[in-house]
């Protein structure tokens, strides 16, 4: 993902793609999902952007990010996702290893016995509660370094047009689907599709 090309052309709006590390699904616990979204007002905030949509997956997230500024999509990615993984590394140090401690799960468990016939399956085969020791790092890539949440890199694909903006939308609202983790998407909580359809949302999105 590190190696994909990056264009920060002005007017364009990105859709992102960026995966925990080895696929653990830390973003079945309600916490970390959290801390996730702060991370993302905080950046929105101090970096101008506009999200556009979002969801949380339990393994990676997506988002339509619009920059207003002028800092570029890989610097708002690398604060996001550093600092995102401090704290969800503080989270797994200082709480016991239950999901009731990390707020519960986004999904129940015994509802995620469909999930096991798609693509899910590649993280969810081994779930278990996470802990620190699931992010420990095969090869450190600075001194120092001895656990990593995130993949390195992520996806990044420019829209230029209405119809990709609601094709990418789509597939977003439509990816807890596709997953089998819920019959609606409206039932799923942390994604844009409430806001969407003007339901109860935990988080607001920007508005172009």
């Amino acid at each position: 993902m590190s190696k994909l090309h990056k264009f920060n052309i002005p007017g364009h709006i990105h859709f992102i793609t960026t995966n925990t590390y080895l696929c653990v699904p830390i973003f079945l616990a309600n916490d970390l999902c959290q801390i996730l979204l702060r991370n993302l007002d905080f950046y929105r905030q101090k970096h101008r952007f506009k999200l556009i949509g979002y969801v949380i997956m339990p393994d990676h997230f997506h988002a339509l990010i619009y920059p207003m500024d002028e800092v570029p999509i890989q610097k708002i990615l690398q604060d996001i996702k550093r600092y995102s993984a401090k704290q969800i590394l503080e989270k797994l140090e200082n709480e016991s290893t239950t999901w009731e401690s990390l707020g519960g799960m986004v999904i129940p468990q015994e509802n995620l016995r469909l999930a096991y016939s798609t693509s899910a399956i590649r993280c969810l085969k081994h779930l278990h509660v996470p802990t620190q020791k699931d992010f420990l790092v095969r090869k450190p890539r600075t001194s120092g370094q001895e656990h990593q949440i995130w993949q390195e890199g992520f996806y990044d694909f420019n829209i230029f047009t209405e119809k990709m903006l609601k094709q990418k939308l789509n597939y977003i609202h439509r990816n807890p689907l596709m997953w089998k983790l819920v019959h609606d998407p409206v039932e799923y909580p942390y994604s844009s599709y409430q806001n969407y359809i003007e339901a109860e949302a935990l988080f607001d999105i920007d508005w172009l």
